[in-house]
């Protein structure tokens, strides 16, 4: 009986600490880019830190402002960034490292606050828009 209350302990605090890691940005943005040149034209690629790279396909909370990407109240899928925009799509705060794609469960009201989404985390290596990071199956986190 002790042996089955230990292990079940040992199960529940590792499944909820897997579930509970909060992304800092700071973490995110720790980014080399390695630069290609290919018959005059340059690309460049992401090279991601071992600390990045291991939060991929993890459960994660995430937090920062919400930038619609519709006009809905509810937004379900948006982005959000760790710095504050001006409201203009043309002029997104920071660079690709300090945003991440939203793709929620359920409608995420919009608002001008900060926001918490928890969901799996996912590194992007190529994505043809320039992301570098998304957060799928999301769900907010109610404070």
């Amino acid at each position: 009986m002790t042996r089955l209350l230990s292990l079940f302990l040992l199960l529940a605090f590792t499944s909820s600490a897997a579930a509970q890691e909060n992304v800092r940005w700071d973490t995110l943005a720790e980014v080399d880019w390695e630069e290609t040149v290919v018959d005059g034209f340059t690309t460049y690629t992401p090279q991601f830190t071992e600390d990045v790279e291991a939060l991929n396909g993890q459960t994660v909370k995430l937090s920062g402002f919400m930038i619609p990407l519709d006009f809905s109240e509810m937004q379900t899928n948006f982005l959000i960034s760790a710095f504050p925009g001006d409201g203009c799509y043309f002029h997104m705060p920071g660079g690709p490292n300090s945003i991440a794609e939203i793709q929620a469960e359920e409608g995420v009201e919009f608002t001008y606050d900060t926001v918490e989404v928890e969901g799996k985390f996912v590194v992007l290596k190529d994505d043809p828009y320039g992301l570098l990071y998304r957060v799928v199956e999301a769900k907010p986190v109610k404070n």
